[in-house]
């Protein structure tokens, strides 16, 4: 999302009196990298502008969500989402290569740390199973307004791999779901095409595609589609951003002291005392890194 739009919507919340957080979690596991990331995308500098605080995902602690779940069995929310008064859902329109439209209810995936979205993926068997995950998450956190950047859209993310598309939109509504129906317009996409969208309306989400209020002009733009047909329910391979873009952490015995902290921090209890010593059970790890920040002797190796 540009940050010009970031800057946007903190200028009209900060003329509302309002205190400002800004969290993202990138895909990729570094430690700092999502804050690197901020300041590359200059939004670091909007949010010091307007005394807003970074949040990256990755450096909180989480809260174990089981109630009214779809997708899993359980789920964790970063816990400074719950103390949130609201929450924008801040989204940028793209076509992408296994879900056909990452658009406002999929960029709530954005809420959970590194490496745990890729065990998301690796966990589902399919489109709509991830869906449901997404429409979960959307579910708990219950943002009150979804803003889309459509200026320069992506055609045909992830993003590394997108090409700009000039299409000129900002699209707003209390219903992501709609926003998305929205989206589909403009990229020539069927919202019956969309995974996501479907197991929405499914979910009441949405009531239809059809009786969907555009104001303001909409039109197609010319976008590749990765992927065509009816979608799939049979599970697919998953690409290299899956598989390829996280790590397991595993714990140097020689430098750690026994202080205890990532035993308490691990929101999975995935670590565990072996023999003696510490250990972590990788069926467990949800790979959110909680542990790794929070080792002062850096016994807990990425």
């Amino acid at each position: 999302t540009h940050y010009s739009l970031v800057d946007a919507v903190c200028r009209i919340l900060k003329e509302r009196n309002c205190s400002i957080i800004i969290g993202d979690s990138i895909a990729f596991y570094q430690q700092g990298l999502t804050r690197k990331a901020f300041e590359t995308t200059l939004i670091g500098e909007t949010a010091e502008k307007y005394g807003g605080r970074l949040v990256p995902f990755d450096e909180e602690p989480l809260v174990k969500v089981q109630d009214n779940l779809v997708g899993l069995k359980e789920i964790y929310i970063p816990k400074i989402l719950f103390e949130a008064d609201m929450v924008v859902d801040l989204c940028k329109l793209k076509t992408h290569g296994s879900m056909r439209l990452s658009g406002a209810l999929k960029n709530m995936f954005g809420c959970l740390p590194g490496g745990y979205k890729q065990k998301i993926h690796m966990w589902t068997q399919n489109p709509f199973e991830l869906s449901e995950v997404f429409l979960d998450i959307h579910n708990i956190i219950k943002p009150s307004v979804a803003i889309m950047d459509a200026v320069v859209s992506l055609d045909g993310g992830p993003s590394a791999i997108g090409k700009p598309v000039k299409t000129s939109k900002i699209l707003a509504s209390k219903n992501a779901a709609a926003i998305d129906v929205a989206a589909c317009k403009i990229t020539g996409y069927d919202p019956l095409d969309i995974s996501t969208l479907v197991r929405a309306r499914a979910r009441g989400f949405i009531d239809s595609f059809e009786n969907v209020e555009i104001i303001g002009s909409i039109e197609t733009f010319e976008f590749k589609k990765l992927q065509k047909g009816k979608i799939s329910m049979e599970k697919g391979t998953d690409g290299i951003f899956v598989t390829k873009t996280f790590i397991v952490p595993q714990i140097i015995t020689s430098k750690c002291i026994m202080c205890g902290k990532c035993l308490e921090i691990c929101p999975s209890e995935a670590i565990e005392k072996l023999h003696g010593n510490l250990s972590i059970d990788n069926d467990k790890c949800i790979l959110c890194y909680c542990c790794i920040g929070c080792c002062s002797e850096y016994a807990i190796k990425p």
